[in-house]
């Protein structure tokens, strides 16, 4: 049994990626499509193209894709900003409203499944060194 970290995220990642796509393909959605409806519902601020990208870590041709997909299967409008015209606010379309909280409940079950297996400080402990994985391993 290997004992790499990478492999046991990795493995991990997997099972989480799974329930995901599980529960999005109910609606007719990817599991991508699932955790940016549920990330534009819970922002309070303004969402454009780079904010995504930056928040799921992903580049910018893929980024290009999704929200096409998107937009073209009506889940999300963007919107020509004033004061700069190339950029476009994401915003949900009516149809991803309708998912709004049914999505928003299962991703918070899940949330709460996955931290269950640790203790409140673990928790804690475990969260702060996800957000770190990435930004270490960039450099």
């Amino acid at each position: 049994m290997p004992s790499d970290v990478a492999h046991l995220i990795k493995v991990a990642s997997n099972e989480i990626s799974r329930g995901i796509n599980t529960f999005a393909h109910k609606y007719g959605l990817t599991g991508t499509q699932v955790q940016i409806i549920h990330y534009l519902s819970e922002s309070t601020d303004n969402i454009y193209q780079k904010d995504i990208e930056k928040e799921f870590n992903i580049r910018r041709p893929t980024a290009t894709n999704i929200l096409k997909t998107m937009e073209k299967d009506d889940l999300i409008t963007r919107l020509s900003v004033t004061s700069d015209s190339r950029l476009k606010k994401i915003v949900l379309s009516d149809k991803s409203k309708v998912m709004e909280q049914p999505i928003d409940q299962f991703m918070s079950e899940n949330n709460q499944k996955i931290l269950s297996t640790l203790g409140t400080l673990e928790r804690r402990s475990f969260v702060r060194a996800l957000k770190k994985i990435p930004q270490k391993l960039k450099k």
